[in-house]
């Protein structure tokens, strides 16, 4: 592997069998990557060296969303699931059986063997038509997108949605809010960290919609490239990225009803505004002209803070943003420092504590790329 200062613009790609040179960061540095595929896929999965494809095992497996399939694509999925060959060269096949299930389907009674995609994945069902029944027994959870079929699990982490076709309509509109339906895990996990972060001594809200944002694919990269430079240079897994809330002016009536799920244009909803562009530490400090510790991104662990902030005329209801947010090493400050335009030298990001200047806690970073929007949620 080369080092920073040894790589150059025709050193090829550090992922296995890709032969694309790798990709020049914006400081003049060379990446060991082609890209943010083949980068996610070596951080999700380090041991990429061993996985070629089953059926070919000639072509490196295919990635998607950071996740390594078994085959190098459809053409090889597909031979290999009817009975198809493995080989270690082109032309010197050996045989090989097809790919089996050794899962019952899940729909109670039915002990048929559940279904193996093209993409080996199983989808814990032996037929479509149990899949769909499985949603409406309650017994999975729905695909955010269709709203029919159940979630895949892939990789022991259970997906946002059914298949690639609704995964790709999905991203491919975003920026785009996909709601959460109440039964899920992901809306209990969400809504306990809501309540439970609910510390002002006012009674605690009730909780309408919760919507999971998808940004624009373009600040997502720009999230994870920067996560994972942290992640490297600090040592610390995944960056400290921590769920943060984040209180701002709605003034439109997104996430009301499934009807309100289009974002508004309006210069004044910075609800919307986010959603679209992400945080811009070019307008910190515009609505409250005070920024405790200086010109940064401002969210809070605790959900009745970012409730303060929170304002729209619009709808009787009130709306939250919560982010991933990138802490990297923190500093934790007790008095005000409204000079601050960068965390001290070493830092990643400031932890305002309770106990000083503070009653509640607030988390600040100063960089753009740090903060990502997650979800939206509507309360009352």
């Amino acid at each position: 592997m080369c080092s920073d200062t040894q790589r150059v613009s025709t050193t090829l790609c550090q992922y296995p069998g890709c032969s694309k040179p790798v990709w020049q960061d914006p400081d003049g540095s060379f990446s060991s990557f082609c890209g943010n595929t083949h980068r996610f896929a070596m951080a999700v999965n380090p041991r990429a060296e061993s996985q070629m494809c089953k059926n070919c095992n000639v072509k490196p497996v295919y990635i998607e969303n950071g996740r390594a399939h078994d085959f190098c694509g459809r053409r090889c999925a597909v031979a290999y699931n009817n009975g198809g060959s493995q080989s270690s060269q082109v032309g010197n096949p050996s045989p090989s059986t097809a790919a089996t299930s050794t899962s019952i389907c899940i729909i109670p009674g039915c002990n048929k063997a559940a279904y193996v995609d093209t993409d080996g994945i199983s989808t814990k069902f032996c037929s479509n038509r149990h899949r769909s029944a499985a949603v409406r027994q309650g017994v999975a959870e729905a695909c955010l997108q269709c709203k029919t079929m159940p979630t895949l699990e892939i990789g022991g982490r259970q997906s946002d949605f059914c298949s690639r076709r609704c995964s790709t309509t999905a991203l491919d509109k975003a920026p785009v809010i996909l709601e959460v339906p109440n039964g899920h895990k992901l809306y209990q996990d969400v809504a306990n960290q809501f309540n439970v972060n609910w510390k002002h001594p006012t009674a605690t809200p009730k909780i309408l919609k919760l919507w999971k944002v998808y940004g624009a694919r373009d600040i997502n990269d720009r999230f994870s490239r920067y996560q994972l430079e942290v992640e490297r240079r600090t040592g610390i897994q995944g960056a400290n990225t921590r769920r943060r809330f984040h209180g701002t002016i709605r003034a439109c009536r997104l996430g009301d009803t499934p009807q309100d799920s289009a974002l508004c244009n309006l210069s004044s909803c910075n609800m919307c505004n986010i959603i679209q562009s992400s945080f811009q530490l070019a307008r910190a400090g515009e609505r409250t002209n005070f920024g405790r510790f200086g010109a940064g991104i401002y969210t809070s662990a605790t959900s009745s803070k970012a409730n303060d902030y929170v304002t729209g005329s619009a709808s009787p209801n009130r709306a939250m943003l919560i982010n991933d947010v990138v802490m990297g090493k923190t500093v934790k400050l007790t008095t005000t420092n409204t000079m601050l335009t960068q965390p001290p030298t070493g830092y990643d990001a400031v932890i305002g504590e309770p106990g000083g200047d503070l009653n509640y806690d607030e988390c600040i970073v100063y960089n753009n790329d740090a903060i990502r929007v997650s979800f939206l949620i509507i309360y009352k």
